[in-house]
């Protein structure tokens, strides 16, 4: 199956074949359900903690993103050996790396709405808190979520299960893909996404599907890989705010992508 893919395919190209496959081969439709639930409830367990730290901060919202950013973290494909507390107390000391926070903030000062392409499940309580930072400074936030199951990522289900439901309107973007591919979501995602003044991107996924977009889209991640941190100017493990355009080529065009990142 690998040996039939062109050399171009992205990462989350690769990964949806893989994953496809172990689908059918197990029967399982959702491998990753238990895993997905349990951090999810760690994650909700980790919340007044998160809260206090952003409340506690002089810039809420570069306190919401870096407390957004360390959540991607939680990754059971790109990074299933993560440690979530160690991460945390490095994250909420060192703060992002490589900001567009200021354009960010003009963006935010231009628009009223907000789309937010989620990655994770448990991640997705970190995410909260910055939807609710966004909320009061009195953005609408509309927040996608994957189509189906596919690795640990976020689905419908997932969202509401963290109460994402209450702060904003959760959507499904119709792909299963481990991270944004336009070409395979649902016809009425692809629309909301061309007409969206603000894209908030979280995760390596998402940013692997989407580095070659321009427009209005900031990417929200933690560096996992060498490939990624190279596209972007950063190391493994610096947590990143960037805008679009601001990126290099994409990971998708390495020669030799991490099929799971």
């Amino acid at each position: 199956m690998l040996a039939d893919l062109p050399p171009t395919a992205t990462p989350i190209e690769v990964g949806s074949r893989i994953h496809a496959a172990i689908r059918e081969r197990t029967g399982a439709v959702d491998p990753y359900r238990r895993v997905k639930e349990e951090y999810n409830e760690k994650a909700l367990r980790l919340y007044p903690r998160l809260k206090e730290y952003v409340d506690a901060s002089a810039d809420r919202l570069a306190a919401a993103l870096t407390v957004a950013a360390i959540g991607n973290v939680i990754d059971f494909g790109a990074n299933p050996d993560f440690d979530l507390e160690r991460t945390l107390e490095s994250g909420m000391a060192r703060g992002l790396t490589g900001t567009d926070l200021p354009a960010l903030v003009e963006r935010l000062g231009e628009v009223d709405g907000v789309l937010y392409l989620g990655d994770n499940a448990g991640e997705i309580v970190f995410d909260r808190v910055l939807v609710e930072e966004l909320v009061d400074q009195g953005a609408d936030v509309t927040f996608a979520v994957r189509g189906a199951p596919i690795l640990n990522d976020a689905t419908v289900e997932d969202a509401r299960a963290v109460g994402m439901d209450r702060v904003a309107e959760v959507v499904s973007s119709g792909t299963a893909a481990p991270g944004m591919l336009l070409a395979q979501a649902d016809r009425g995602f692809v629309d909301l996404f061309s007409r969206s003044e603000l894209i908030l991107s979280k995760g390596q996924g998402n940013y692997e599907g989407l580095s070659h977009q321009d427009g209005p889209v900031f990417f929200v991640l933690i560096v996992k890989c060498p490939v990624v941190g190279r596209d972007l100017g950063a190391e493994v493990g610096d947590l990143v705010l960037r805008k679009a355009g601001r990126t290099g080529r994409g990971p998708g065009s390495s020669s030799a992508p991490d099929p799971v990142s």
